[in-house]
């Protein structure tokens, strides 16, 4: 149990103190609407996650009940949620940054870039991430519900697979993510988690991670960036573009601090991340299987993105579990940096998340 300077149980920590084995609510679920949405709320006496099924099974909020914090960022540029790009003359990323409501969602097949899939044209983040999908089951006993969504992709042969487990007694979610490929081919594919974390939890917080190594894409414009493109070093210092002074990419930058960077991580000695506050003992985890996402991407801005599409909105970071390095889809086939799904077959990950009370990992 954390416990403060005086040696006090923080009040999180007091919570569960107080709750006996026999007294943890049964997980529940149920849906909500609201104007725009229609969501899928699953919660424990710990957590309550919302979740966005037609829009690529979203998870639009994340929420520690016993401190009302919720560590999913919310674009302060789109409201309200919004499903459709808009009818205008299409750019880099607009199929994205137009409906980007801030919430968590699966990146694939194509990773980060938009490109051609094998004559499919498919957008920034890939495709799942936009189409709807559907809720197949919701099991529930006394101790734990689980809830299991499908997406299928319109211009792929690839169908998503989203099992998530709320146990009664446990603070943490447990995931089990499938892509199964319907054709005979085997496909490469650039897959990976995308949360983006934001909230009252970011401020004076750090990511803590065993990552070894840190690298900045070499993009076509490093004059845009705040890190020295290319740079590749030890976690988590970076030096940057202009003057060369090291930063401290696992400080999360400060709100209107108008810092902001992109960073891959590597060489993980285990697959886990935590955005760690230390002046509230308290913290939100990812657990991952580092044989199927060896890489992690990490954004982090304090309102430093000037321009399109955030105009010097936004305090967040993102912490996502990636198959492939940084970089455009055919250059990480030509390197042999995807993950490839057999034909009529599937791969299979498992994660963990949940809010913590300890910054490093694992948490069982």
């Amino acid at each position: 149990m954390k416990r403060n300077q005086r040696g006090q149980l923080s009040r999180s920590a007091k919570r569960t103190q107080t709750r006996g084995a026999g007294q943890f609510a049964k997980p529940v679920a149920r849906w909500r609407n609201t104007a725009t949405q229609r969501l899928l709320t699953i919660e424990n006496s710990f957590y309550r996650v919302e979740l966005w099924p037609e829009q690529g099974g979203a998870i639009t909020s994340y929420l520690h009940k016993a401190e009302n914090l919720d560590v999913i960022w919310r674009n302060p540029l789109l409201p309200p949620a919004r499903r459709h790009f808009l009818a205008q003359p299409m750019g880099p990323g607009t199929d994205l940054f137009d409906t980007m409501d801030g919430s968590w969602y699966v990146s694939l097949p194509n990773g980060f870039f938009a490109g051609d899939y094998f004559g499919a044209p498919v957008g920034t983040h890939g495709e799942l991430r936009a189409v709807p999908w559907v809720v197949e089951t919701i099991r529930s006993t006394r101790s734990e519900l689980t809830v299991t969504l499908r997406g299928a992709s319109v211009r792929t042969p690839l169908v998503y697979r989203r099992e998530l487990t709320v146990k009664a007694g446990s603070a943490l979610m447990d995931w089990r993510e499938t892509v199964e490929n319907r054709s005979a081919e085997p496909l490469p594919v650039a897959w990976l988690q995308h949360p983006t974390f934001g909230g009252a939890l970011l401020h004076g917080a750090r990511l803590v991670t065993p990552a070894k190594t840190v690298q900045v894409f070499r993009g076509d414009h490093p004059e845009a960036i705040q890190l020295q493109a290319g740079y590749s070093g030890q976690w988590p210092f970076v030096p940057e573009r202009v003057g060369g002074a090291l930063r401290d990419c696992s400080i999360v930058p400060a709100e209107k601090s108008g810092l902001d960077h992109s960073v891959q991580l590597g060489d993980f000695s285990a697959g886990w991340g935590c955005i760690w506050n230390e002046a509230r003992s308290l913290g939100f985890s990812m657990q991952w299987d580092l044989d199927v996402f060896p890489y992690a991407w990490s954004w982090a801005s304090g309102g430093g993105a000037r321009h399109y599409p955030l105009w010097g909105e936004g305090h967040l970071i993102t912490l996502q579990p990636s198959t492939s390095p940084v970089g455009r889809f055919p250059d990480l086939v030509s390197l042999n940096a995807v993950r490839v799904i057999p034909g009529q077959g599937e791969v299979t990950a498992t994660m963990r998340t949940g809010f913590v009370q300890r910054a490093e990992g694992p948490w069982a």
